[in-house]
């Protein structure tokens, strides 16, 4: 990489952050401003010990999920679980700090120097696993929309059904090894350099044959269950809401989550990507801010601590030997 391209990435970077900052800062004011501190003091205060805690064990649920989901994904050796735990942990817990894809940044990373995997798998799995959140969260919006009460408007219900088919489909011919040829084939068509053409190649490979469709859809869907458990918690210790009504704002703040402008500690747009979903719900906006606020800052008190022993546990285990790459994965770095 030449220095003036070099410089360019790093002002890129930069200037995402500033604007992830300065968005984060203006949302968090107008938030703060719209939310009575008193009223936020109180719900906050009154919470039961208790759902925190069950709210926690279903948190690690979650991430235990996600653990097993890139297990599948990246053919990951029984011996190595507890390291991919920590892994899953310490990137959920990036994911939940900083913006943007920062959290997938961190796992393939980490998949780098902790599980020796080659950066292109690693990114990939990331990829894989976001590509099946969307299908599950899409299709549980829809499904639970008419049950919690919410009227979509035909052109959503339609939207959601194709992109979720769409998705589907291309994950499906991922999978398979006929379909996965004429991936590969189409990729080695198109004008790229040599190495990333080798990267792709080895991603594309590792990721599709070792793969088993069928337990990476029930892995995503103990992930779905566990979530909706963990928020349906939270919201009962601020404002109860039913497991369906939880399941459906819960999909519609996590899908927001693809806008490329993200608060810092998720502090700002988490509150509107939240209001969004409680509005449709039939909340107002001041209630839904309150609520959401308070939810997000017991959220990241019961989630920031698992994360943090994902990284200590990570600090007490060897990096991965570069001889653990694999031989096609050397060739990326040559």
């Amino acid at each position: 990489m030449t220095p003036i391209r070099r410089f360019a990435g790093q002002h890129r970077g930069l200037l995402r952050v500033g604007v992830s900052v300065t968005v984060s800062a203006v949302l968090l004011y107008l938030v703060l401003r719209a939310v009575p501190f008193g009223e936020l003091l109180d719900a906050l205060s009154e919470v039961p010990p208790v759902l925190p805690l069950l709210a926690a064990i279903a948190a690690f649920t979650f991430v235990a999920a996600r653990a097993w989901r890139y297990r599948l994904l990246l053919s990951i050796p029984r011996t190595q679980t507890g390291t991919l735990l920590a892994v899953t942990l310490s990137s959920w817990g990036a994911s939940l700090i900083l913006p943007g894809p920062s959290g997938d940044a961190v796992f393939a990373w980490l998949a780098r120097t902790r599980l020796g995997k080659p950066v292109a798998v690693g990114l990939g799995a990331a990829l894989l696993s976001r590509l099946l959140d969307v299908v599950s969260l899409v299709l549980i919006a829809l499904v639970t929309a008419p049950l919690a009460g919410v009227g979509l408007p035909r052109v959503f219900l339609v939207g959601g059904l194709l992109v979720a088919l769409l998705i589907a489909a291309g994950l499906t011919a991922l999978f398979y090894e006929r379909t996965r040829r004429i991936i590969v084939r189409w990729l080695e068509a198109l004008p790229l350099p040599a190495g990333l053409h080798e990267r792709l190649h080895v991603a594309i490979e590792e990721l599709g044959s070792g793969s088993r469709p069928a337990m990476l859809v029930i892995a995503t869907l103990a992930a779905r269950v566990a979530t909706g458990l963990q928020y349906f918690a939270l919201f009962a210790a601020i404002e109860p809401l039913s497991l369906v009504q939880v399941w459906f704002a819960l999909s519609v703040r996590t899908l927001l989550f693809a806008v490329p402008i993200q608060g810092l500690g998720g502090l700002g747009t988490t509150q509107v990507w939240w209001t969004a979903g409680l509005t449709l719900l039939g909340w107002s906006a001041p209630a839904a801010l309150t609520a959401s606020l308070a939810v997000h800052l017991l959220d990241l008190l019961i989630s920031l601590p698992q994360a943090a022993l994902g990284w200590a546990v990570l600090q007490f285990r060897r990096p991965a030997p570069d001889d653990a790459l694999p031989a096609e994965a050397e060739a990326q770095r040559v």
